[in-house]
């Protein structure tokens, strides 16, 4: 196997295309990068050209990354394809299309570099497959929500949220320790939480039931308990017997 790698970024978005670029090149693991604007143009590109690795974005004008995935695979000697998207609702499918890794953006030089390095681990043994490591670290980032704040986005691990609570057209979040104001409403949150573990009272709370330890009638209150944190929450009375059925 040559030192180096070969790879074709595909991506609509000229910044996102240039700066995932810059941040390969950060690695040196790459002798040969080429860009594509759209997954017609990245068609083309592979007529003439076998790269190693695809870094693929999904959400594209006319075909989208899914498209120009169906259309690899019937290729021998199918690259390694890495879904780049700001859309995590997309790595269930990405996970059965057999993609190599499913990073999100804004990419992160860590992760992008542990991808990098796991495809040539892959490769150095023989391993022509996905990795079996890989579902689960996909299945991972599954798990984090993608939040809206004042001054940028931050990802969250659902499980580690013990309650939200709305505040106009804002929701905060409360997880062990810390307070994250979000800047979407908690009718939109509450879609983007598990069903099975979250549970919506009235229109301004949300509370995550795999950390109740404690229901107090009396008070009208709930005791949450996540990484030794504890914390007690007052529910609406006419919702007490939504938790007590549960």
């Amino acid at each position: 196997m040559d030192s180096k790698l070969k790879a074709l970024i595909v991506d609509d978005e000229d910044r996102a295309r240039k700066l995932l670029k810059k941040l390969l090149d950060e690695t040196h693991f790459f002798a040969d990068i080429r860009l594509a604007d759209s997954a017609s143009s990245a068609s083309d590109e592979m007529k003439d050209f076998d790269p190693d690795m695809v870094f693929l974005d999904i959400r594209m004008p006319e075909r989208d990354g899914f498209d120009f995935l169906m259309e690899v695979n019937h290729r021998n000697g199918r690259p390694g394809i890495v879904f780049v998207t700001a859309y995590e609702q997309y790595a269930l499918k990405a996970i059965k299309n057999q993609a190599f890794d499913y990073l999100l953006k804004p990419v992160n030089r860590k992760e992008l570099k542990q991808c990098v390095q796991k495809y040539i681990s892959g490769r150095s043994e023989n391993v022509l497959v996905v990795p079996q490591h890989v579902n689960q670290v996909l299945a991972d980032k599954i798990k984090r929500v993608k939040v809206n704040t004042r001054t940028g986005t931050i990802f969250v691990n659902p499980a580690n949220i013990l309650y939200c609570k709305a505040d106009g057209n804002y929701t905060y979040i409360y997880t062990a320790g810390k307070e994250l104001l979000c800047s979407m409403n908690i009718g939109k949150l509450c879609e983007m939480l598990p069903e099975k573990s979250f549970i919506r009272l009235g229109r301004s709370l949300i509370i995550n039931l795999e950390h109740i330890t404690m229901l107090d009638r009396r008070q009208s209150t709930v005791t949450l308990v996540n990484q030794g944190e504890s914390v007690s929450v007052k529910i609406p009375k006419l919702h007490l017997k939504d938790l007590e059925m549960i």
